[in-house]
C-alpha cells in the first residue's frame, strides 16, 4: 500500500468510524466492532491506529478540519458579521443535536486527556473566529469600536464551552436551543450600532 493509499484508507475510515460513534456510542463501540462495521481486519486497523485513544482523537481532528467543515468556514466568512453569529448559532444546535448526550459522559469518562485536547482546540478556534468577527463588525459599521474585545472573547468562548461539559449539561434547565440563541442574541445586542440593530431587528 502507497503512502497516497494509506492516507486515503484512513480518511475513509475515520469517516466511518465517526459515524459508528455517533449511531452506537463512544463507549458502546470497540475496535472490535469497528472491523467488524466497516470489514476491515484488526491488523489493518492497527496498522494505521495505534489503540481506540489514538482512533477517538483522530477523529475529533477529521471532523473540524475535513473538506466540508472547511467549505462551511469558507461560506461563513462571507457574510456580514451579525449573519455570521447567527449562522454559527444555527450551526451550534444543529450539530449539538445530532450528537447523543452519552458520547460527551463517555468522552470525558473513558478519553480524558484526548477530552482536554479536544477542548484545547475548540477554545482556541472559537477565540479566533470570535476575534476575526467583532474585528469585521466593526469594520463594517455594524459592531461598536468601543467593545472590550478581550473581556467579550473570554466571556463568549466561556459560556460556548458549557456544551462541551456535560456535568453541566446535565443541569441545564431550558432547552439547548434557547441556551444557544440567548448567549449569541445578548451578544450581538450589547455590540451593535444603531445600523447594525436595524439588521439584527431584521433577522431576530
Amino acid at each position: 500500500m502507497t503512502a497516497n493509499e494509506s492516507k486515503q484508507l484512513k480518511e475513509e475510515l475515520l469517516e466511518n468510524i465517526s459515524d459508528l460513534f455517533l449511531k452506537y456510542g463512544l463507549r458502546s463501540t470497540s475496535m472490535e466492532d469497528i472491523c467488524t462495521h466497516l470489514k476491515i481486519s484488526k491488523k489493518t486497523l492497527y496498522q494505521l491506529f495505534s489503540n481506540k485513544d489514538d482512533i477517538v482523537e483522530q477523529v475529533m481532528v477529521y471532523r473540524r478540519n475535513n473538506y466540508h467543515t472547511q467549505q462551511q468556514l469558507k461560506k461563513l466568512r462571507q457574510l456580514d458579521a451579525i449573519h455570521m453569529m447567527l449562522n454559527i448559532r444555527d450551526h451550534i444546535i444543529e450539530n449539538f443535536n445530532s450528537r447523543l448526550p452519552a458520547n460527551l459522559f463517555d468522552f470525558k469518562k473513558y478519553h480524558p486527556e484526548v477530552y482536554k485536547k479536544a477542548n484545547k482546540i475548540d477554545q482556541e478556534a472559537i477565540q479566533a473566529l470570535f476575534n476575526e468577527i467583532i474585528n469585521k463588525g466593526i469594520q463594517e459599521g455594524n459592531f461598536r469600536s468601543s467593545i472590550n474585545q478581550e473581556v467579550q472573547v473570554y466571556l463568549f468562548v466561556k459560556q460556548m464551552l458549557i456544551l462541551s461539559e456535560p456535568e453541566l449539561i446535565s443541569e441545564i434547565k431550558y432547552p439547548i436551543a434557547t441556551i444557544v440563541s440567548t448567549i449569541v442574541e445578548n451578544t450581538l445586542r450589547s455590540f451593535v450600532t444603531p445600523q447594525g440593530q436595524e439588521i439584527l431587528e431584521e433577522l431576530t
